[in-house]
Protein backbone atom coordinates (compact mmCIF):
# COMPACT_ATOMS: atom_id res chain seq x y z
CA UNK A 1 0.00 0.00 0.00
CA UNK A 2 2.98 2.55 0.77
CA UNK A 3 4.07 2.03 -2.80
CA UNK A 4 1.07 3.03 -3.99
CA UNK A 5 1.21 6.00 -2.41
CA UNK A 6 5.11 6.40 -3.26
CA UNK A 7 4.20 6.34 -7.40
CA UNK A 8 1.15 8.59 -6.64
CA UNK A 9 3.29 11.53 -5.45
CA UNK A 10 6.25 10.88 -7.42
CA UNK A 11 3.31 10.67 -10.69
CA UNK A 12 1.94 14.26 -9.18
CA UNK A 13 5.67 15.31 -8.50
CA UNK A 14 6.35 14.52 -12.32
CA UNK A 15 3.06 16.03 -13.46
CA UNK A 16 3.83 19.08 -11.63
CA UNK A 17 7.47 19.66 -13.45
CA UNK A 18 6.44 18.32 -17.00
CA UNK A 19 3.07 20.99 -17.16
CA UNK A 20 5.38 24.02 -15.63
CA UNK A 21 4.67 25.83 -19.08
CA UNK A 22 1.77 25.31 -19.03
CA UNK A 23 1.23 26.49 -15.14
CA UNK A 24 1.23 29.98 -13.45
CA UNK A 25 1.68 30.70 -9.58
CA UNK A 26 2.15 27.32 -8.52
CA UNK A 27 2.39 26.40 -5.06
CA UNK A 28 2.34 24.05 -2.38
CA UNK A 29 0.68 23.97 0.76
CA UNK A 30 -0.38 22.13 4.18
CA UNK A 31 -3.24 21.84 6.52
CA UNK A 32 -3.62 20.51 10.09
CA UNK A 33 -7.37 19.72 10.88
CA UNK A 34 -10.15 18.72 13.46
CA UNK A 35 -13.21 17.62 12.23
CA UNK A 36 -15.44 14.26 12.43
CA UNK A 37 -15.63 11.48 9.95
CA UNK A 38 -18.25 8.88 9.39
CA UNK A 39 -18.58 5.77 7.15
CA UNK A 40 -21.82 3.39 8.14
CA UNK A 41 -21.57 4.50 11.57
CA UNK A 42 -22.03 7.83 13.83
CA UNK A 43 -19.22 10.73 13.62
CA UNK A 44 -16.06 10.39 15.33
CA UNK A 45 -14.20 13.15 16.03
CA UNK A 46 -10.66 13.06 13.83
CA UNK A 47 -7.31 14.76 13.90
CA UNK A 48 -4.86 14.79 10.50
CA UNK A 49 -3.52 16.67 7.99
CA UNK A 50 -3.39 17.36 4.18
CA UNK A 51 -0.77 18.33 1.35
CA UNK A 52 -1.54 19.49 -1.75
CA UNK A 53 -0.12 21.17 -5.10
CA UNK A 54 -2.09 24.22 -6.73
CA UNK A 55 -1.72 25.83 -10.20
CA UNK A 56 -3.51 28.38 -12.15
CA UNK A 57 -3.46 26.93 -16.31
CA UNK A 58 -2.16 28.89 -18.78
CA UNK A 59 -5.91 29.31 -19.71
CA UNK A 60 -7.58 30.41 -16.75
CA UNK A 61 -6.61 33.23 -14.22
CA UNK A 62 -9.57 33.27 -12.06
CA UNK A 63 -9.71 29.78 -10.90
CA UNK A 64 -7.02 27.29 -9.59
CA UNK A 65 -6.68 23.60 -9.66
CA UNK A 66 -5.79 22.02 -6.72
CA UNK A 67 -4.77 17.95 -6.00
CA UNK A 68 -4.86 16.90 -2.83
CA UNK A 69 -4.10 13.87 -0.09
CA UNK A 70 -6.03 14.10 3.23
CA UNK A 71 -5.41 11.89 6.32
CA UNK A 72 -7.91 11.84 8.98
CA UNK A 73 -8.14 9.38 12.09
CA UNK A 74 -9.88 9.25 15.38
CA UNK A 75 -8.74 12.04 17.71
CA UNK A 76 -8.17 8.53 20.51
CA UNK A 77 -5.65 7.12 19.11
CA UNK A 78 -3.10 10.14 19.90
CA UNK A 79 -4.20 9.90 23.34
CA UNK A 80 -2.74 7.47 26.25
CA UNK A 81 -4.52 4.43 26.92
CA UNK A 82 -4.26 0.77 26.86
CA UNK A 83 -4.45 -0.01 22.99
CA UNK A 84 -4.56 -3.72 22.94
CA UNK A 85 -7.24 -5.30 20.36
CA UNK A 86 -8.27 -1.71 19.71
CA UNK A 87 -8.50 -0.58 16.23
CA UNK A 88 -9.35 3.55 15.28
CA UNK A 89 -11.37 4.60 12.38
CA UNK A 90 -9.33 6.97 9.61
CA UNK A 91 -9.98 8.18 6.05
CA UNK A 92 -7.57 8.21 3.57
CA UNK A 93 -8.77 11.19 1.16
CA UNK A 94 -7.71 11.88 -2.89
CA UNK A 95 -9.31 15.24 -4.78
CA UNK A 96 -9.16 17.33 -7.14
CA UNK A 97 -10.65 20.82 -7.00
CA UNK A 98 -11.32 23.76 -8.22
CA UNK A 99 -10.54 26.79 -6.49
CA UNK A 100 -11.65 30.70 -7.08
CA UNK A 101 -10.37 33.43 -4.55
CA UNK A 102 -11.53 36.59 -3.84
CA UNK A 103 -9.48 39.48 -2.19
CA UNK A 104 -11.13 41.87 -0.11
CA UNK A 105 -8.66 44.38 0.49
CA UNK A 106 -5.22 42.80 0.34
CA UNK A 107 -3.79 40.88 2.30
CA UNK A 108 -6.97 39.51 3.05
CA UNK A 109 -8.60 36.75 0.94
CA UNK A 110 -11.83 34.06 1.07
CA UNK A 111 -11.36 31.04 -1.50
CA UNK A 112 -13.99 28.63 -2.16
CA UNK A 113 -13.83 25.71 -4.21
CA UNK A 114 -15.27 22.06 -5.29
CA UNK A 115 -14.47 19.08 -6.49
CA UNK A 116 -13.93 15.43 -6.88
CA UNK A 117 -13.18 13.04 -4.24
CA UNK A 118 -11.47 9.72 -3.99
CA UNK A 119 -11.79 8.23 -0.58
CA UNK A 120 -10.60 5.20 0.71
CA UNK A 121 -13.16 3.90 3.82
CA UNK A 122 -11.74 2.29 6.77
CA UNK A 123 -14.02 3.30 9.77
CA UNK A 124 -14.19 -0.77 11.02
CA UNK A 125 -11.15 -2.96 10.94
CA UNK A 126 -13.47 -5.01 8.36
CA UNK A 127 -14.04 -2.27 5.87
CA UNK A 128 -11.59 -1.19 3.47
CA UNK A 129 -14.24 0.40 -0.04
CA UNK A 130 -12.74 3.25 -2.47
CA UNK A 131 -15.29 5.61 -2.85
CA UNK A 132 -16.16 8.79 -5.14
CA UNK A 133 -17.60 11.65 -4.15
CA UNK A 134 -17.52 15.39 -4.23
CA UNK A 135 -16.09 17.66 -1.76
CA UNK A 136 -16.59 21.29 -0.77
CA UNK A 137 -14.31 24.00 0.83
CA UNK A 138 -13.94 27.30 2.08
CA UNK A 139 -11.18 29.20 3.73
CA UNK A 140 -10.54 32.78 5.13
CA UNK A 141 -6.73 34.03 4.84
CA UNK A 142 -3.83 36.39 5.12
CA UNK A 143 -1.55 36.53 2.46
CA UNK A 144 2.16 37.68 3.51
CA UNK A 145 3.55 38.13 0.20
CA UNK A 146 3.90 41.30 -1.92
CA UNK A 147 1.96 41.61 -5.35
CA UNK A 148 2.92 38.71 -7.75
CA UNK A 149 6.09 37.47 -5.71
CA UNK A 150 7.08 34.40 -3.96
CA UNK A 151 5.85 33.87 -0.12
CA UNK A 152 3.70 32.25 2.28
CA UNK A 153 -0.24 32.71 3.07
CA UNK A 154 -2.10 31.52 5.98
CA UNK A 155 -5.58 30.74 6.70
CA UNK A 156 -8.69 28.99 8.60
CA UNK A 157 -11.79 27.06 6.76
CA UNK A 158 -13.89 24.20 6.66
CA UNK A 159 -13.90 20.97 4.11
CA UNK A 160 -16.74 19.01 3.84
CA UNK A 161 -16.88 15.77 1.69
CA UNK A 162 -19.34 12.95 0.86
CA UNK A 163 -19.04 9.59 -0.91
CA UNK A 164 -22.41 8.32 -2.49
CA UNK A 165 -22.04 4.54 -2.93
CA UNK A 166 -21.47 1.44 -0.80
CA UNK A 167 -20.79 3.34 3.07
CA UNK A 168 -21.37 6.81 1.74
CA UNK A 169 -18.46 7.95 4.28
CA UNK A 170 -18.58 11.45 4.38
CA UNK A 171 -16.32 13.97 6.76
CA UNK A 172 -16.30 17.18 8.18
CA UNK A 173 -12.97 19.17 8.63
CA UNK A 174 -11.75 22.42 10.32
CA UNK A 175 -8.26 23.02 8.99
CA UNK A 176 -5.52 25.55 9.93
CA UNK A 177 -3.95 26.12 6.12
CA UNK A 178 -0.39 27.23 4.95
CA UNK A 179 0.50 27.65 1.29
CA UNK A 180 4.13 28.39 -0.16
CA UNK A 181 3.61 30.16 -3.90
CA UNK A 182 6.70 29.94 -6.25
Amino acid sequence: MKTKFILIFFFLLLLFKISSAQIESPSIGGTLHLGSISGNSTSVSSIGGTFFLDFYPWFEHDASFRASFTYSQMVEKFLPENRTGRYYPFLKIFSLKGFIRQDFSFPFYIEEGAGFIYLNDRTFSDVNVWEIGIGFSALAGYDFRKINTNGFSLGLGIDYGITFTQTTANYFLVFLQTQYYF
